[in-house]
């Protein structure tokens, strides 16, 4: 049987690496899945977030911000599925750029 395709979805993830904040989840190996925070302020833990042109929670119109890394999260996590949301056409060349970004390692200094 083939194997289905993961389709990304956002999530509200509740454990103490979440803290109930929404996520884009882009990815599942099976074993976690990986994770774009979605945020309304402009650092976390003294590192810049990226602005997003457009809030993608429904009737949202206050700033929303994505963290530049990915996390990963386990399956057996608590979570809910958040109904609705969705990138605007502009955002989706910056969440692509996150995920992309984070597959390389940067090489080490010589």
């Amino acid at each position: 049987m083939a194997k289905k395709r993961f389709q990304p979805q956002f999530r509200k993830f509740h454990s103490k690496e979440t803290t109930g904040h929404p996520t884009y989840v882009y990815d599942n190996d099976g074993k976690v899945y990986k994770v774009i925070g979605i945020t309304k302020s402009s650092k976390t833990n003294d590192i810049l977030n990226i602005r997003l042109d457009k809030n993608p929670e429904p009737n949202n119109n206050s700033p929303a911000y994505i963290r530049p890394k990915s996390i990963e999260v386990s399956n057996g996590t608590k979570s809910t599925k958040l109904k609705g949301w969705k990138f605007a056409s502009s955002d989706k060349a910056k969440v692509q750029a996150v995920i992309d970004g984070n597959g390389k390692k940067k090489p080490r200094k010589k």
